[in-house]
């Protein structure tokens, strides 16, 4: 402490105190205001990494999933295809009108009428109905509904009314309805007609 004993401050020696603690607050000021510029948007991009990591993992959750959605999308085409199978066109109307008959001679009831009921048009199929009146006992018509039933086509039967056995045999009504998809042909938002 000798090198201040004999020592006068000179207005040099206060101008450089002066400018040293200037300095000291001007660069702690700066230091703060520059932190709290910097440590906003350190938080920003805290919240945008965390969004992104957010999204990453939802990606991977979905990317994880695609094979199963895609076997699951596969499969559900399989069957699409294999209902559209069983489902008639227009021209194999006829002959499945001629399956009914074959099935009706080979479990023996007698066909007293089929009409063709009026067709039932929807957005995606066509309900096509037909009204039939078959004779034959109980057994039989059973036979010959079960044959229907677990035939190629996919049919529905409705409105089943079997009338009391008389002389050894009963009558049935019902309406037998099979379904066509409908074929519209779609178009897009820009106008390309889809098939």
């Amino acid at each position: 402490m000798n090198f201040f004993k004999d020592r006068t401050v000179t207005k040099l020696d206060w101008i450089i105190i002066g400018s040293s603690l200037f300095l000291l607050v001007l660069i702690t000021l700066l230091y703060f205001v520059v932190k709290s510029f910097v440590g906003e948007q350190i938080e920003q991009l805290h919240v945008q990494i965390t969004a992104k990591q957010q999204e990453v993992t939802e990606a991977r959750a979905v990317a994880a999933r695609k094979d199963g959605l895609l076997a699951e999308i596969d499969q559900v085409r399989e069957k699409i295809v294999r209902f559209e199978e069983k489902l008639p066109t227009d021209k194999e109307i006829p002959r499945l009108l001629n399956q009914f008959q074959q099935i009706a001679e080979l479990s023996g009831v007698k066909y007293q009428l089929i009409n063709a009921e009026p067709i039932d048009e929807k957005d995606l199929y066509v309900r096509i109905p037909f009204k039939v009146k078959i004779e034959g006992t109980y057994p039989v018509i059973g036979e010959f509904l079960r044959s229907l039933e677990f035939g190629n086509r996919f049919i529905k039967i409705e409105d089943l009314d079997i009338g009391p056995q008389q002389k050894g045999a009963s009558e049935a009504n019902f309406v037998v309805s099979t379904y066509m998809f409908v074929n519209k042909e779609k178009t897009s938002e820009s106008g390309v007609t889809q098939s």
